[in-house]
């Protein structure tokens, strides 16, 4: 989370261009906290601190106030939803609430029990200045390293204490302005560039209740540092700071007072980024009615980077196309590059593979994952929920990467209180990520994608962060160019998880609802792929091979094929030098599967996917070449492990 303060002194520090477009941020104290405002004194530029060599502005307050913490308590969506489940669950009002405030106002919650209160509400959380300020500056830089990465500090286990101590990631700073002017004893604190203090709040087990209402269990609701856990990224003590909070590997003066203050190194850049633009963009749009303090350029600054991360950082694709006879195969691979599940945590979000053919006159042959203006996927999704695929052969099939819980059931629920299991979880593993992990069962794949040798494999086995889709279309009846677009959509909020909450009638809904109706559906666009298929060159030369009469090299069959596969081939006379060879894409030699003389007639050969070393190749597309004397022929297959 935030690695902030370290050298600063807390004097009031006019600076007009900011506060001339911003709401003044909270200066409410209590006796452990600190309003952001009072933070913001210091850690904003002065035209000289807090400047990188390019002179780009490195406020702390002016990046972090337009994210989702700064925020958290101010969430229409949030709000919404914990009304919903106080509603569903009338007894349990104070649990849900006190649970739900502890991270999302953490200072407000954190400093009512600390004076001795058993929970805390939603009212009162309203009515106070710093419950309100969100994850803001005091909460994460005061979290004790004693319990972190264990169980006790997950679900909001966070320890904050009365010593009032700042912890920084800069060795010998400064102790003095900093006690002087709010009370606080800046030191150094290695667990702040941890995953563990993310974790106190991002890993989230949740009770579920059964049919009359008791409490049954508990749900592994969000779990993103046990997923990065089982993945390279932490073998590669790759840290969640390292990815949400860019780094300046630059010396940076961070805080504008005193005057003469040295410079450290690196600097974190607190923009927190994610991929929550539709939340961000309610919050522009409604700002003056939600309370935020960030203006709508300070939240168009947080989308754009926000739109970076989702395009450059999160997944990748790569299509390959084959067309032989009538059907043209699409092979989408796509590869997770986050370290953890791409969607990750709140089981609102969903992603899925939107896969458009057109003709020469822009016409469609084949879509499956288009949305309309509501971002409902159409022409419609089977009920209750789509499954996960393998192989998609019509427009009505839709490869969604999401979750769907269950009650105990086994009937879908979209109340969290009722959610005991995951019947499909098939977001996409982070590369590393192996079913023989720690805690497997708390971040388990679930539904078909458990079974498809596609999902989360390779040729080395589990572990690849990616999916392999294939797409069979019939393109019978179609000449010239094919254009073929492959785009991998994401949503922070699906229709179906909305409808659900619209149902509820509570002040909060009907709020968001307002904001909802006039807010874009329009999915994010994390990556896209064009490509095109010319019906003459790409598909209808093995055929016009075969017109040499009685040299033929039939389509391997089946094709795809996962196992085995036959290949059928014909000799008009007896040939002395006959090869029959696969090659990868490259044009590497693969495997050799015929070489020497061959009598006239019809001959068959089988190849099981390995290479002249007998081991297994990787899924893809290949090509299989036959030569007899001076003649060859060339056809294409696709393997699937």
């Amino acid at each position: 989370m935030f690695r902030l303060l370290a050298p600063a002194l807390f004097l009031l520090v006019w600076v007009p261009s900011l506060q001339a477009q911003s709401t003044a941020l909270p200066t409410a104290t209590s006796s452990l906290f600190s309003g952001s405002g009072n933070c913001a004194d210091c850690h904003t530029s002065d035209g000289t601190a807090l400047r990188d060599s390019k002179g780009t502005d490195l406020s702390i307050s002016t990046d972090w106030r337009a994210t989702m913490m700064a925020n958290a308590a101010k969430d229409p969506l949030w709000q919404a939803k914990v009304e919903t489940e106080v509603q569903e669950n009338p007894h349990l009002q104070a649990v849900i609430e006190d649970k739900c405030t502890t991270c999302h106002a953490p200072m407000g919650r954190t400093q009512a029990i600390f004076d001795g209160a058993s929970g805390y509400t939603l009212d009162e959380m309203r009515a106070s200045a710093l419950a309100l300020d969100g994850v803001s500056c005091t909460v994460c830089h005061q979290i004790q390293p004693g319990n972190l990465g264990t169980d006790a500090s997950f679900s909001g286990g966070y320890e904050i204490t009365d010593a009032r101590i700042i912890f920084g990631p800069y060795a010998n700073v400064l102790t003095m302005p900093m006690q002087n002017q709010v009370g606080y004893t800046p030191t150094l604190g290695q667990h702040i560039q941890g995953s563990e203090l993310c974790a106190t709040c991002h890993t989230l087990f949740t009770q579920f209740v059964d049919d009359q209402g008791q409490v049954a269990g508990t749900f592994p609701e969000q779990v993103p540092y046990l997923e990065w856990q089982n993945s390279v990224f932490a073998q590669q003590d790759v840290q969640c700071q390292d990815c949400h909070m860019p780094r300046v590997d630059e010396s940076i003066v961070i805080a504008n007072r005193p005057r003469n203050l040295g410079t450290q190194s690196p600097f974190w850049r607190h923009i927190f980024i994610g991929g929550n633009t539709f939340m961000l963009q309610i919050l522009r749009d409604n700002g003056s009615e939600i309370g935020v303090t960030a203006t709508a350029a300070q939240f168009d600054s947080t989308i754009a980077r926000t739109r970076r991360q989702l395009q450059q950082n999160t997944a990748r694709l790569q299509v390959e196309t084959a067309v032989e006879a009538d059907q043209l195969t699409i092979a989408v691979l796509v590869e997770n590059l986050t370290g953890h599940k791409f969607p990750t945590a709140y089981p609102s979000r969903r992603a899925w593979l939107h896969v458009r053919v057109t003709d020469e006159n822009g016409d469609t042959v084949f879509e499956s994952g288009a949305f309309d203006e509501s971002g409902r996927i159409i022409p419609g999704l089977q009920e209750p929920y789509e499954p996960h695929r393998d192989v998609i052969t019509s427009a009505q099939q839709v490869q969604i990467y999401e979750t769907e819980t269950a009650d105990i059931n086994g009937n879908i629920t979209h109340v969290l209180l009722r959610a005991a299991t995951y019947v499909k979880d098939n977001r996409l593993p982070p590369k590393g990520f192996t079913s023989g992990a720690a805690r497997y069962p708390d971040m388990a794949v679930h539904g078909e994608a458990e079974n498809d040798p596609n999902f989360n494999r390779d040729d080395t086995g589990e572990g690849s962060g990616t999916d392999r889709v294939t797409y069979l279309v019939d393109v019978a009846g179609q000449s010239g160019k094919l254009t073929v677009l492959v785009e991998l959509l994401y949503q922070t909020a699906k229709p179906a998880f909305i409808d659900h909450l619209l149902s509820y009638d509570t002040p909060a809904v009907n709020r968001f609802s307002t904001y909802y109706q006039s807010a874009s559906k329009t999915p994010e666009t994390v990556q896209s792929v064009v490509t095109e298929v010319d019906l003459v060159t790409d598909v209808r030369t093995s055929q016009s091979e075969t017109r040499v009469t009685g040299f033929r090299l039939a389509q391997n069959f089946p094709n795809p094929f996962n196992g085995s596969t036959v290949i059928t081939y014909s000799l008009p006379k007896a040939e002395t030098r006959v090869q029959l060879r696969i090659y990868d894409l490259r044009g590497q030699l693969v495997r050799t599967l015929e070489s020497g003389p061959k009598s006239a007639g019809t001959h068959t050969i089988s190849w099981d996917g390995t290479d002249d070393l007998g081991r297994g190749v990787s899924s893809g597309f290949y090509l299989y070449r036959l030569t007899a004397g001076e003649t060859s022929l060339v056809r294409r297959l696709l393997f699937l492990k």
